[in-house]
């Protein structure tokens, strides 16, 4: 029997190819069916259903398929499962299930997707059930003829250093698609596609050079040759007839559409298989197709004196007559030629403009060439489809030309007419960037993102301090070598490349709308889960892969699976299911005996639990079967345990869906909007709330559908509300940096007994911050400003507070402490072993408290702050000289004072009044009197550098804190990230690679965290907690494109 897949109902997927086939040996009444019943943005899940129609019983089969992305297996059940790179099969599990007449069999698997997937659904077809194995075939043979690449070579020779030569060719990967394909149809009509990407140097980094400066395979990745041979050109060719002609073709390359000549000797070795291969060289010069920029662009980098700008081609192409299933080569259809280019400039904005006509309807996007004063054609935009104008600015004076190409796919128009700009004044933006690229990018980043040890420099900062440090002290190695004017022109281009935040504008999205995605349970969320439906009683989750951490949480939204990662959830999964078989399955079930009825317990009451929403007949069908020990020879417990194992490291029971689904009885929802359903909401709800699964209220109102309801959601989140201690725990404590305290050690000898006082410390800080958070009656002062905090007798006698006695903690009033900046742990935290530290301190107000992104230091600096060290020996050793006296000598040389003086000391030195373990001082530990008086520098933006604030000590900071926009919209921006998984205008800010939002979920965002901030200011902390339950983001979802 050979089994084919008879359709892909619902998948997204085309880069997905598959065969099924089974063993021969049967007739035609058994099919296969292949369903990707779920896909989230690394993975998939896939159903294959063996139906048996009107065949005697089998149970012997084997079914074979191939990803042609590198998608890999994770996860299977039902079969077994093998796989060889991209091929895998599947054979019978070992219980040999037999397929009746009339009956089906269900198996599946779990697998990370190897590639971007096209919106387009894959199509699976071919003979069903067939007794003729495919080997014995009689496919009939069309008038069609294929290339045979791996019998075919195309190769051309290039020139360096005039008399070098080398030999590049074009060869794919293994498992990959041929690097070069081709046909020729029954018309005569030949056409050659060669994949550029896969050009061949024999050198990696040769190979990526011409891939990116000279090819531009980012969007050229192919060049196509199309010739005419003739309909009876090849059938009147007899069999080991060999024949000579000169052929024209047109080539396709880089944009670049030309007829190109060669003479080449055709030979029909047999009737089946022909050969065609040049007798000269086809020269191709790099100048005809816009090229010679980029052989310029690799003389350089390379630092060669030469290379050929034009090369001979050599080629040998073997052609094999096709069977009727394989059609010929199809090239994308070429553009219609945009026209009417026309180009002026603009003397305000110092930039070229040019505008043009779209005349086509298939381009995927349009090429704008620019060529300069030395006459070479340089791609310097690729735009969207549609798009018909494009502003630039230009470094020089002079006359530059234009022109713009069309492209479906690789596929070029012909080019517009060209254009021609007189530019009478060089833009210093431009001039900046180009030295940008060449002196700092390196260190810093191509868009400021900083490298390594490097900081960025894509955040807001005084520009005239950038200038001066740049004059001074850039670039790196070469201080000194950027004057006045080069230094003015870079920090122009910097402040281009600053982040900025878009501000909320209903009507460029009146609605906001979140990302539809898929969340990995953190470590966290699984403990609390298995905890609340196992009743487990002990830590498993610390055998899970560690969390991905983005900004300061831990948040694997964009987390993926690797065969290592859920292997431990496999691991964890089958230890939990182990314990609680011991159990007899209890408290999670409560079972008279462990009996079929158990296992339909199991199935009814706890696997919706594990799921999150019900489940459907197919999947309760296929638990129950192995449940009631189907799979096990008869043991229920058995099976039970193994149903379990399954439940738990199920893709349902992994992620946290916020997908949702259309409504179209929602008028005020875009088109491609969907509305989460009653059990996502649930399931947001709860973990946003509890950081564990739904509870029986929750559930209730999902199997309800009433999580739809703004009124009822909200009822919930305040209910839910009243249980987050232990959730708003871990947010402040990843927020602040405070669950790691006990990283900050303290010298034993100076400070006994610190390590004892941190849990205590930690437990101060929380429950501090879950009273102002969840009491009406507590505004957002009582964070910064409050004059209370939470004691017990340990922490309080290390205070040096009286009146508070007993292990228990308390609510406790204060006068020179409290809130979460005059606070124990936080001071702790951020101090060094004996003294403290002003400058941590410092960066973590600004850039937690107040979301300013205030730069790494400079590479070389802890080494130069050793030698710093060594040269201040004497005065650090002076008993006289305090903490505050020793950073500022520190931290007096450039470029140090760039940042320190103004942004990071002054800031700092006003916390000096807290000890490095987290008490209120006078005098340090030398009796010398503290000085804590503080600046606050930018107080509300990093770039405004002459604004300052002053203040008296930690407390005095907080009530300036309470008055400041920045620390208002700190706390919401924080919190929108650790419930949302984004942030509010970048997914990851320290990862230059990642997506970057569209402006329109940017502004959506924007919008939510001006809603919460206003909850926070105009009601209370815990409104604007709550509010997380009924924001649009969370309600609404789209499949937000990010670049």
């Amino acid at each position: 029997m050979k089994c084919l897949a008879l359709q892909n109902k619902t998948l997204r997927l085309s880069y997905l190819a598959v065969s099924l086939f089974a063993l021969p040996g049967l007739g035609q009444a058994a099919t296969c069916s292949w369903d990707v019943v779920d896909e989230w943005n690394n993975g998939f899940k896939v159903e294959i259903t063996i139906t048996n129609q009107n065949e005697p019983a089998f149970s012997d089969w084997q079914l074979t398929w191939k990803f042609s992305d590198g998608s890999t297996l994770v996860n299977s059940w039902n079969a077994t499962f093998s796989c060889n790179g991209s091929e895998c099969s599947a054979t019978p599990p070992s219980w040999q299930p037999v397929i009746n007449e009339g009956q089906a069999y269900t198996f599946g698997f779990v697998a990370n997707k190897g590639g971007a997937s096209a919106d387009t659904t894959m199509v699976i077809s071919g003979d069903v059930c067939s007794d003729v194995p495919l080997s014995e075939s009689n496919a009939s043979q069309s008038d069609d003829w294929l290339l045979n690449a791996e019998n075919s070579q195309l190769t051309y020779v290039s020139v360096k250093k005039e008399h070098t030569a080398e030999i590049n060719s074009f060869t794919s990967p293994q498992d990959e698609p041929p690097a070069i394909s081709g046909s020729i149809d029954e018309n005569g009509e030949a056409l050659l596609r060669i994949d550029l990407t896969d050009v061949a140097t024999g050198v990696d980094i040769r190979n990526s050079r011409l891939q990116s400066l000279l090819f531009e395979t980012l969007y050229l990745p192919d060049a196509w040759f199309s010739l005419q041979l003739g309909e009876d050109y090849l059938s009147q060719l007899q069999s080991g007839e060999v024949s000579q002609d000169t052929i024209t073709g047109e080539l396709s390359l880089h944009g670049i559409r030309l007829d190109v000549s060669a003479q080449v000797l055709v030979s029909k070795i047999s009737a089946t298989e022909l050969s065609v291969s040049n007798i000269q060289p086809v020269i191709i010069d790099s100048k005809s197709f816009d090229m010679d920029a980029g052989i310029e662009a690799l003389r350089v980098i390379a630092n060669l004196t030469s290379i050929g700008e034009a090369v001979p081609v050599y080629f040998n192409l073997v052609f094999e007559k096709a069977n009727s299933d394989n059609g010929p080569l199809l090239i994308p259809t070429a553009p219609a030629e945009p026209e009417s280019l026309t180009a002026n400039f603009n003397t305000d904005d110092l930039e070229a403009e040019l505008t043009w006509q779209d005349n086509s309807t298939n381009e995927s996007q349009f090429l704008v060439r620019r060529k300069p004063a030395d006459g070479r054609w340089q791609t310097i935009a690729e735009l969207s489809s549609n798009v018909t104008q494009l502003s630039e600015g230009l470094p020089d004076e002079g006359q530059y030309s234009y022109k713009v190409i069309a492209l479906n796919d690789s596929v070029p128009s012909l080019a517009t007419n060209t254009a021609t700009v007189e530019v009478t004044q060089g833009n210093p933006i431009v001039r900046g960037q180009s030295i940008f690229m060449e002196q700092c990018a390196g260190c810093h980043g191509v868009n400021g993102e900083g490298v390594g040890s490097f900081p960025a420099l894509n955040n807001e900062m005084d520009l005239s301090t950038m200038i001066n440090t740049i004059v001074t002290s850039m670039p790196f190695g070469s201080p000194a070598s950027c004057d006045q004017s080069c230094a003015e022109d870079v920090a122009a281009f910097i402040e281009t490349l600053w982040v900025t935040e878009l501000t909320c504008d209903t009507s460029l999205t009146p609605v906001s709308y979140g990302a539809r995605q898929l969340k990995i349970l953190t470590q966290q969320e699984y403990q609390n889960s298995v905890e609340d439906l196992m009743g487990i009683d002990y830590v498993v989750a610390d055998g899970l892969s560690a969390d991905n951490k983005i900004g300061f949480f831990s948040n694997n939204t964009h987390a993926s699976f690797v065969p290592s990662s859920y292997s431990n959830f496999l691991l964890v999964a089958e230890e939990v299911a182990q314990w609680s078989a011991e159990q007899d399955f209890a408290p999670a079930l409560s079972c008279a005996a462990i009996d079929l009825d158990c296992a339909q317990l199991m199935i009814d009451e706890l696997a919706p639990k594990i799921f999150r929403r019900p489940l459907d007949a197919n999947e309760n069908s296929t638990w129950l079967s192995i449940a009631n020990g189907s799979e096990t020879n008869g043991d229920i417990q058995a099976g039970m345990q193994l149903a379990l194992e399954g439940l738990l490291s199920s893709p349902q029971f992994l992620y946290r869906h916020e997908l949702g689904e259309p409504n179209p009885e929602n008028p005020s929802l875009d088109a491609d909007a969907f509305e989460l359903t009653s059990w996502e909401m649930a399931t947001f709800l709860a973990y946003t709330f509890t950081g564990s699964t739904p509870d029986e209220i929750l559930h209730e109102a999902a199997a309800k559908d009433e999580l739809r309801d703004t009124a009822n959601i909200i009822a919930q989140a305040n209910r839910l509300a009243g249980q987050a201690e232990g959730i708003l725990g871990q947010f402040i404590g990843s927020w602040l940096g405070t669950g790691e305290l006990e990283l900050s050690a303290k010298d034993t000898d100076v400070w006994p007994g610190f390590a004892n006082l941190v849990p205590d410390m930690k437990q101060e800080l929380n429950q501090t911050f879950a009273y102002v958070m969840l009491d009406d009656e507590e505004s957002f002062n009582s964070l910064y400003a409050g004059n209370f905090t939470f004691l017990n007798q340990t922490l309080a006698r290390h205070y040096g507070i009286d009146g508070v006695s007993g292990d228990e903690f308390r609510k406790v009033t204060t006068s020179d402490r409290g809130g979460i900046l005059a606070n124990g742990a936080f001071m702790s935290r951020w101090g060094e072993a004996v003294e403290t530290s002003p400058i941590l301190r410092s960066v973590r107000v600004r850039r937690r408290m107040m979301c300013q992104e205030q730069p790494d230091p400079p590479a070389g600096t802890f080494a130069a702050r050793e030698a710093k060290l060594a040269e201040l020996s004497e005065f650090l050793q002076d008993p006289e000289t305090t903490n505050r006296m020793k950073y500022h000598r520190l931290t007096e040389d450039a470029p140090c004072t760039n940042c320190h003086t103004q942004y990071i000391n002054p800031l700092g030195f006003g916390m000096e009044d807290f000890d490095t373990t987290g008490r209120v001082r006078s005098n340090d530990l030398q009796g010398n009197t503290i000085d804590a008086n503080g600046e606050l520098y930018a107080p509300e933006r990093y770039s405004d550098i002459d604004q300052f604030l002053p203040f008296l000590g930690a407390k005095g900071l907080g009530q300036v804190l309470t008055g400041l926009d920045s620390a208002q919209s700190c706390l919401p921006k924080q919190m929108f990230r650790f419930v949302m998984g984004v942030g509010h205008q970048e997914i990851d800010p320290s990862n230059p690679d990642t997506s970057a939002m569209s402006e329109m979920e940017q502004a959506g965002y924007a919008c939510e965290v001006e809603d919460l901030t206003d909850a926070l200011m105009n009601e209370s902390p815990r409104a604007m907690f709550e509010r997380f339950g009924s924001l649009e983001s969370v309600r609404y979802r789209k499949a937000w494109a990010r670049d």
